[in-house]
C-alpha cells in the first residue's frame, strides 16, 4: 500500500491539472480551483514568492493568492470598503511596483466635487497603508471625466491621468503624476485648452508610456474644421516629459497635411526613437475627413529631442483588403471601415515594429429595469487581426491577416460605457481593453495573446473546433460558445509575412479554455494565464519553446 500511495497521489495531480501543446507553445494549467469566490480578472505578478491576482463575482471584488511553482490556489480575500463622505470606492487596478503590492481604486467626493485616486498598499492578505495619490476638482458626478493608469516598463514607477471636460468652461484638462515605488510623487504636471464642441472638435487622448528610466510620453490627437478658413485642422501632439530634464515638458505638434489621425499609440525602440503609429483616413475636397481607414502611418521622433525624423503613410495592401472586404471591392479601391483597434505592438529585432490590428465592436442592447438595476445586453465582437510589419524607416515590409470571428454575449446592472466627460467629442482610447467591470462574464475569451521571441512572431487565439486547418476569412466560422473553444496558434515568417496556422495536437471537448484578456508577461516567451470551463478554472503558465 505504501508503494502504491505515490503513484496514487501522482495520478490525482495528473487529473487535476491540465496540459496542451500547440505547435511549439506549451500550455500547463494548475489544479482545478475549488474556490467559488468568481474568476481572475487580473494577474498582477509575482511578490515575495507569492502570485497576487484580482478576482471578480458579478459586483464583489476578491483579493486572491496562487503558489508560483504549482500554480496552485491560496487564499481569497473579500475587497470591502466603507463609504468616503457617502461615495463608493470602486477598484481600478491591483499592481506590482518596486517590491510592494497596491490595490488602486477611485471615488467622487460629493462635497469637495473631487475625483480622487486612492493607492492601498498590500502585505500577505492585509491592507496596510491607504495613500490618497491624485485628487482633481470637476464639474459634477456624471461630468467627472476618466483615469488612465499604467506601471512603467520596469514596474518600478506608476503613472496616473485624468481627463475631463469642464463645459461652462469649455474646457478640457488633463493632470498627470508620476509615483515611485513608495507613491511619493515625481512629478505632476496640467495641460488645457480650449474644447469648442459646436466647432466639431474632437480630441483622444490617445496614449501614455513610462518607460524603464522613468520618462513619461503622452499622445493625443485633435481634429477640427475652421470654417473661416475653409481648412481641416488635423493634428498629432506628444507632451514629453524627461526624467534627465527634472521633467520639464516638451510639446512637438504634427501636422497631418490631406490625412487625419483616426488614433494614435507609442512605440519606443532600442535606438531612442519614438514611434507614433496609428490608422488614417484621407481629407475630402470639401475639407471633411473620409469615414473609412486608408491604412497605417508611422511618425518617428527623436524623443530626446521632440524632433520629428520622418512622416510616413502605408495604404493597406490589395492582398490585405481582399481578404478583408472581397476581391470586387478591393480592385474598386474600396477602404476599411474603422472598426479596427491597435491592440499590440512589438520591436523587431531588425529595429522595426510589427502591429497588430484587430475588429473590435462592441454593440449595445436595449436595457431592461429602472436606473442603477437596469440591465443591458452587449454583445462583444473581435474578429480578424491585420498583422503589418513595418521596417525601421516606417515604410510597409509585409502584412496579412488572421483569420477568426469571436462573439459573447453578457448582461451587466447598471453598467455603461462612454466618456464619462460628458462630451460626445472627447475619446480616451489610452490604456483601454476590456474594463474591469465587465471581465469575468465573457469578453476575456476574446481577443488574442502575441508573442515574438527570437524574431518570430507567434498569436495565440482561441477558435472553434471545426476551423481547424482552415486560413481563408471566408471559410472561417463564427465561435459563439466560448467553452467550446481550443486554443490555435498563427506563425509569421519574419522575411515573407507567411502565416502558418498551428492546431493542437490533442484536446478534449470540456478542456480549459485560455483566457487571453487576463495575462500577466513574466519574459517575452513566458506567460502567468488563466483558463476556465463548466468543471472550474485554474492559474497556470505559457510557454514558448
Amino acid at each position: 500500500m505504501k508503494k502504491l500511495l505515490p503513484i496514487l497521489l501522482f495520478l490525482i495531480c495528473l487529473t487535476a491539472s491540465a496540459q496542451l501543446k500547440v505547435g511549439n507553445i506549451d500550455l500547463n494549467f494548475g489544479e482545478t480551483i475549488e474556490n467559488k469566490d468568481g474568476d481572475v480578472i487580473k494577474i498582477a505578478g509575482e511578490n515575495n514568492n507569492i502570485i497576487y491576482a484580482l478576482a471578480r463575482k458579478k459586483k464583489k471584488f476578491f483579493l486572491q493568492t496562487f503558489n508560483p511553482s504549482t500554480k496552485a490556489f491560496k487564499s481569497s480575500s473579500l475587497l470591502e470598503f466603507d463609504k468616503i463622505n457617502g461615495s463608493k470606492l470602486l477598484v481600478e487596478d491591483l499592481t506590482i511596483v518596486g517590491e510592494k503590492v497596491f490595490l488602486m481604486l477611485s471615488y467622487y467626493d460629493k462635497k469637495a466635487k473631487t475625483y480622487n485616486f486612492l493607492a492601498k498598499e498590500i502585505e500577505g492578505k492585509k491592507i496596510v497603508k491607504t495613500t490618497n495619490v491624485l485628487s482633481v476638482e470637476v464639474e459634477s458626478k456624471s461630468k467627472r471625466g476618466s483615469f488612465v493608469f499604467t506601471p512603467s516598463f520596469d514596474e518600478f514607477n506608476y503613472l496616473i491621468a485624468h481627463v475631463g471636460i469642464n463645459s461652462r468652461k469649455e474646457q478640457l484638462k488633463y493632470t498627470v503624476t508620476l509615483l515611485d515605488d513608495n507613491l511619493t510623487a515625481v512629478f505632476t504636471d496640467s495641460y488645457e485648452i480650449v474644447f469648442e464642441e459646436k466647432n466639431r472638435q474632437l480630441f483622444d487622448f490617445s496614449d501614455v508610456q513610462v518607460n524603464e528610466h522613468g520618462d513619461v510620453l503622452i499622445a493625443t490627437t485633435e481634429s477640427y474644421r475652421d470654417k473661416k478658413k475653409k481648412t481641416s485642422v488635423n493634428n498629432i501632439t506628444i507632451h514629453s516629459y524627461l526624467a534627465k530634464s527634472n521633467y520639464k515638458k516638451q510639446v512637438t505638434n504634427v501636422s497631418l497635411s490631406g490625412k487625419r489621425a483616426l488614433n494614435c499609440s507609442l512605440m519606443e525602440t532600442k535606438d531612442n526613437t519614438l514611434h507614433a503609429i496609428g490608422f488614417y483616413s484621407d481629407i475630402k475636397k470639401s475639407g471633411r475627413a473620409e469615414w473609412t481607414v486608408e491604412g497605417i502611418y508611422d511618425v518617428t521622433f527623436n524623443y530626446s529631442t521632440g524632433e520629428v525624423t520622418k512622416k510616413t503613410f502605408n495604404e493597406f495592401t490589395f492582398d490585405v483588403k481582399k481578404q478583408l472586404i472581397g476581391e470586387r471591392r478591393a480592385k474598386k479601391g474600396k477602404d476599411l471601415k474603422p472598426f479596427y483597434r491597435n491592440i499590440s505592438f512589438v520591436e523587431r529585432d531588425n529595429g522595426g515594429v510589427i502591429v497588430l490590428s484587430e475588429y473590435k465592436v462592441i454593440i449595445e442592447g436595449r436595457s431592461s429595469g429602472i436606473g442603477p438595476l437596469s440591465i443591458t445586453p452587449y454583445t462583444y465582437i473581435t474578429n480578424e487581426i491585420i498583422v503589418t510589419a513595418l521596417k525601421k524607416d516606417g515604410t510597409l515590409d509585409w502584412s496579412n491577416v488572421i483569420p477568426k470571428e469571436q462573439q459573447v454575449t453578457v448582461s451587466e446592472l447598471g453598467f455603461s460605457f462612454g466618456f464619462l466627460g460628458g462630451s460626445g467629442g472627447v475619446t480616451v482610447s489610452a490604456g483601454f481593453y476590456f474594463p474591469l467591470a465587465i471581465l469575468g462574464s465573457g469578453p476575456e475569451y476574446l481577443s488574442a495573446i502575441p508573442i515574438y521571441h527570437n524574431g518570430q512572431l507567434t498569436v495565440l487565439v482561441n477558435d472553434d473546433p471545426k476551423n481547424i486547418g482552415i486560413t481563408n476569412m471566408d471559410d472561417v466560422r463564427k465561435v459563439r460558445n466560448v467553452n467550446k473553444m481550443i486554443p490555435v496558434a498563427f506563425s509569421f515568417n519574419e522575411q515573407t509575412g507567411a502565416l502558418t496556422r498551428l492546431d493542437p495536437s490533442d484536446f478534449e471537448k470540456k478542456q480549459i479554455v485560455v483566457k487571453p484578456a487576463t495575462k500577466y508577461s513574466k519574459t517575452s516567451n513566458n506567460y502567468l494565464i488563466y483558463g476556465g470551463n463548466k468543471k472550474g478554472s485554474a492559474l497556470g503558465e505559457l510557454i514558448l519553446n
